[in-house]
């Protein structure tokens, strides 16, 4: 079985409603990248650790098994990134996914429906590679959009004038060659036109990559989405929490050593 098949098996596992610890440590000692990240990430100073542990089994029980899960689809996402050669995208993705976890607990949605959004939001950076493929300059391109004032339908009219396609005609394609669950396709593929509370939820959780200017006194548009939702009092925790879980996701992934690898697993 190949290393994407097992984090998707893994996340599986970790996601069940009483998912039994050995069996998920079990399986996280097959992955080796994901191995060392998971302990990495049960000694860091975000998940509040007071002192070391040294194993899987340890570092599981620490952090628990939904903490092992997101990991693991954060480090399938990142194998997808770098396939797609838009290594940049993954601490966005990282960024989305956790924001639209909280946005999702705040609407009062089930574990299950919270670690939908998060995969969603994780795997949402998909068609902005695939047009990174077409165009190296496209982040750059994008940017200007955002700048311009160019939002949801406009801005998918404009990537179609300038590409042929757009981001979510290509996501959409991308993700089911991916052989991810289709409901989470389908989040993805609807989060500008969102027909469910769940899907509004990812979609304003992408607006949380809108928000780094310094107008911190006007609206910004994670500000009207989440007013949209119901949910703006909880603006600043969304945006500060989100990108602080993506700082530290991506520093236990990339500080990773070959060594730490050898240690986690025994």
């Amino acid at each position: 079985m190949d290393l994407g098949s097992r984090k998707v098996e893994l996340w599986t596992a970790a996601m069940t409603t009483d998912p039994d610890l050995y069996e998920v440590a079990a399986r996280v000692a097959t992955i080796p990248d994901t191995a060392a990240a998971v302990v990495r990430y049960a000694n860091s100073a975000y998940v509040g650790a007071v002192y070391p542990v040294g194993t899987v089994l340890e570092a599981v029980i620490r952090v628990g098994c939904r903490s092992v899960g997101a990991l693991a689809m954060a480090s399938l996402n990142r194998d997808l990134v770098d396939a797609w050669g838009a290594p940049e995208l993954w601490e966005e993705s990282l960024v989305v996914g956790r924001a639209a976890k909280l946005i999702g607990r705040l609407l009062g949605f089930s574990r299950a429906e919270n670690e939908q959004l998060f995969v969603a939001g994780l795997f949402s950076c998909a068609g902005t590679a695939g047009l990174l493929t077409k165009d190296e300059g496209f982040l750059a391109w994008r940017r200007k959009q955002w700048m311009r004032g160019y939002q949801d339908q406009q801005m998918l009219r404009r990537e179609r004038m300038a590409y042929e396609t757009d981001h979510l005609e290509m996501g959409t394609k991308m993700l089911a060659e991916w052989n991810l669950p289709t409901d989470i396709v389908a989040a993805v593929a609807a989060h500008h036109e969102p027909a469910t509370e769940l899907e509004g939820a990812l979609g304003a959780a992408m607006c949380a990559l809108d928000d780094d200017s310094p107008t911190r006194c006007l609206d910004t548009p994670l500000r009207i989405a989440m007013k949209r939702l119901g949910v703006d009092g909880h603006v600043g925790f969304v945006e500060t929490e989100s990108r602080l879980f993506a700082e530290a996701t991506a520093q236990v992934f990339t500080s990773t050593s070959d060594r730490e690898v050898d240690a986690a697993i025994g």
